[in-house]
């Protein structure tokens, strides 16, 4: 298949070559028989196919063997090489066939009238070619570029879909540990706990379909995994949430918000082993700002700044964010006065 377009290709070059040198060499013949030269139609004829044939061969072998070794070189200077090697083949396809005629026929190459012609001939091909090539380089840029952007978009979706891969396993994985430990202390709170989970697992189906979801479904769900944590005697878990009524349709990738409650949970409980959480949601400009704050001991600098380096979950939080809004938006772990840590979540106002 591939042969027989190479083949289609080249004959219609060649056609394109032949019509192009049929009608000069008229010209050329007219102009031989008007002025005397030592030729007619059919030399001049034959004399201009031979440039163009010379030419589109010569045009092939340096596509062949010249553009390759192009391709190194920085786009403009790639176009410029291209371009001259296209005149310097033009010339010599024009200069080989005209020597050849000359010295069969015993004609001057000096000719004033031939070297008008045929030099109006070569100059009005060389535009064409230089033009057709221009057109074709820069198509072959666009294309790739396109591709380029859409190889970039496909790695990134790729990568977001990882990084999501990454949460749920590690959510699910500890809610089910949570119940398997309940199963044998305290069943009620262990069917309770399954019921949450239900919902959970419906909303996770629900969304494993679409990027975002709106920030009301995402405290939704965040209501029924405090439940789930709520239900283990040994840690009471206190949250409040103040936040504002006009930014709950706000769109926020799904599982955003879980694994700073889950920090929370885990790192944030007090002396007496209880754990008390705000979460709270206000508009700051553009950007809609969501923050959970726990009043446990606090996470030390070092840690804090590892986090975006090491910790999965919250790492991962981050990374989704600023690969979905830009650099501007992401996660910020901060100290809360007087004790405690703040997640602050930061995304536009607006879906982008």
């Amino acid at each position: 298949m591939k042969v027989n377009e190479k083949l289609k290709t080249i004959l219609r070059q060649f056609g394109w070559a032949t019509l192009g040198g049929v009608g000069f060499g008229v010209a050329v013949g007219y102009m031989a028989t008007k002025f005397s030269w030592p030729f007619g139609y059919p030399t001049a004829i034959g004399m201009t196919l031979g440039c163009a044939y010379a030419i589109q061969i010569f045009e092939g072998l340096a596509e062949k063997y010249l553009y390759p070794r192009f391709e190194r070189f920085s786009r403009g200077k790639k176009l410029a090489l291209q371009q001259a090697s296209s005149l310097l083949t033009h010339v010599l396809g024009w200069f080989l066939p005209v020597w050849i005629v000359s010295l069969i026929i015993g004609f001057s190459l000096l000719e004033s009238g031939v070297l008008i012609w045929l030099g109006v001939f070569i100059a009005v091909v060389l535009i064409i070619h230089l033009t057709l090539q221009a057109v074709s380089f820069y198509r072959e840029l666009r294309e790739r570029d396109v591709l380029e952007e859409k190889l970039k978009t496909l790695a990134a979706q790729a990568e977001l879909k990882a990084l999501k891969a990454q949460i749920n396993p590690h959510f699910l994985f500890n809610s089910l540990n949570t119940i398997a430990s309940l199963i044998s202390t305290n069943p009620p709170k262990a069917e309770e706990a399954v019921e949450r989970l239900a919902d959970i697992f419906r909303y996770a189906l629900s969304a494993s379909d679409k990027e975002f979801v709106t920030l009301r479904d995402e405290l939704e769900f965040i209501d029924s995994y405090l439940e789930i944590e709520k239900a283990r005697s040994y840690k009471q878990v206190v949250s409040t949430q103040d936040i504002l009524p006009k930014i709950l349709d706000t769109p926020i990738p799904n599982l955003t918000l879980q694994p700073l409650i889950e920090n929370s949970v885990k790192h944030g409980f007090a002396e007496n082993g209880e754990v008390r959480m705000e979460i709270t949601g206000c508009v700051d400009g553009d950007t809609v700002k969501v923050e959970i704050k726990d009043e446990g001991k606090g996470i030390p600098e070092e840690v804090r700044m590892g986090t975006y380096i090491n910790g999965t979950g919250l790492r991962n939080v981050n990374e989704r964010l600023k690969k979905v809004y830009g650099d501007d938006y992401g996660l910020e772990l901060r100290e809360n006065s007087p004790s405690g840590t703040v997640a602050i979540v930061t995304i536009p106002k607006e879906r982008r």
